[in-house]
């Protein structure tokens, strides 16, 4: 699968707040879930921030949001995404 180079620059934004030591295995974990709800052969932004809500647990999906509006992401089009997931 390939990477949107938009959805790579977000994922690699997304994922800088995370301490250095447990980065690798988050983002991984992260990659993991993008890839499973990517539609196409090409990963998107969209397909990046379902995938980045989805790999965030419970408490940790308030901070996700917090980083998602930061970086000026409309999270309207993920409100039911975000209501299953709490």
């Amino acid at each position: 699968m390939e990477w949107n180079t938009d959805a790579q620059e977000l994922l690699d934004e997304l994922v800088s707040p995370i301490p250095v030591f447990v980065r690798p295995m988050a983002r991984k974990g992260i990659e993991k879930k993008i890839a499973e709800v990517a539609e196409g052969s090409t990963i998107t932004k969209d397909d990046v921030v379902k995938g980045y809500i989805l790999a965030s647990p419970g408490k940790m999906q308030d901070r996700a949001v917090k980083l998602l509006q930061a970086k000026k992401v409309d999270l309207t089009p993920y409100q039911s995404l975000l209501e299953e997931t709490k």
